[in-house]
């Protein structure tokens, strides 16, 4: 009788074990998922907001909307960004700024948007990001000549 007790106890302290693991893990996973789905609405934001910067080039009010809207995307990224995506982006504000309203090496800007998509790409999914890294890919972005 006592050992039947002590294996229904033993069965008990299990599940309720196996549930808790069970939740923990679930709870972690939804978290990860909730990061990664506003990293990514931020990474999007930046590339955008690096779009419009390109578009508004002899436009003023374009230029003034595209800079206050980089502005606060990228204090969203300071927040939620990894270290190689900061890293990435610092080399790209880096680079804006010692070629403003001057004529600038566009594929030296294509380089360092390749690394912020690849460093982005590591941060949300290591693991396709590897298979897409392995496989060579460069991306392709609009970068307009800049007028004097």
């Amino acid at each position: 009788m006592l050992e039947d007790w002590i294996v229904v106890t033993c069965g008990v302290v299990a599940i309720v074990v196996v549930i808790t693991i069970t939740v923990f893990y679930l709870r972690n996973a939804e978290r990860r998922v909730h990061e990664n789905t506003y990293k990514l609405k931020v990474y999007t934001e930046l590339l955008n907001s690096i779009t419009e910067l390109n578009l508004a080039t002899g436009d003023p009010y374009k230029m003034d909307i595209a800079k206050k809207n980089l502005a606060m995307t990228l204090n969203r990224l300071n927040l939620v960004g990894s270290s190689g995506v900061l890293r990435s982006t610092s080399d790209l504000l880096d680079f804006l700024n010692e070629h403003r309203d001057k004529d600038y090496d566009t594929l030296r800007l294509h380089n360092i948007l390749n690394t912020l998509v690849i460093e982005a790409r590591r941060d949300l999914n290591p693991k396709n990001a590897r298979r897409v890294e392995e496989a060579h890919v460069r991306y392709r972005f609009f970068a307009p000549p800049k007028t004097k």
